[in-house]
């Protein structure tokens, strides 16, 4: 016998694999049970998907509504990066969610696809946004566009990897996640004419000395 816990653990491990494509088979066949035991306990793929992923979107708008009390304070690229790859962890399983609801509109995953997801995302934006604003605002970040703007480009960078990971998954060559989040955040920060980071300040330094 095995345990709905172990069995959650295994459907969540496939489903972080395999996003959308995950089959009850393929999970049924990891845990080392018949396909029927699985719909014994969960009565469909989308009951599974939900309790195995554990997906909270309050979880993640609390996450992201801390932003705006971290700006002025440490090292920004570094404060960026732990955002951004936290931002991952959250949207590796937000993503296959949203699928999984989307292909089924009559589920109750997706009861609230309207008004209340759309009510979601402007909070999202919003808070990114105000994070962007505080760092202008203490000069911190000297461009002059509208800080909606690198929010959208942050968001919508690390949303659009996850993608690829979730329809392509993890192939050879490809960009790790920490090689791409601050990959995105040396972009953007070089992009607002942030301050440079102090390791690019000393090498600068040693440089004039040299000279």
């Amino acid at each position: 016998m095995i345990s709905r816990e172990q069995l959650l653990g295994i459907a969540r491990d496939v489903f972080l694999e395999l996003g959308i494509r995950a089959t009850t088979a393929e999970v049924a066949k990891r845990a080392g049970v018949a396909e029927g035991t699985l719909f014994h306990r969960f009565p469909s793929k989308e009951e599974l998907f939900r309790e195995a992923m554990r997906f909270d979107p309050e979880d993640v708008l609390a996450f992201i509504e801390a932003l705006p009390k971290r700006a002025g304070k440490g090292e920004l690229r570094a404060t960026l990066i732990e955002f951004c790859e936290g931002f991952v962890d959250f949207a590796r399983v937000a993503l296959p969610v949203m699928m999984m609801s989307w292909s089924n509109p009559e589920s109750e995953l997706c009861s609230d696809r309207g008004g209340e997801r759309g009510r979601r995302q402007r909070r999202v934006i919003g808070a990114v946004s105000s994070f962007f604003q505080a760092e202008m605002d203490g000069g911190r970040m000297r461009s002059t566009a509208p800080p909606e703007v690198f929010a959208r480009m942050l968001l919508g960078s690390i949303h659009q990897f996850c993608m690829g990971e979730m329809f392509a998954g993890t192939q050879p060559g490809r960009l790790r996640a920490s090689e791409f989040v601050r990959g995105v955040v040396d972009v953007l920060l070089a992009a607002a004419g942030a301050e440079p980071r102090p390791a690019t300040v000393r090498s600068k330094r040693r440089k004039e000395e040299r000279s």
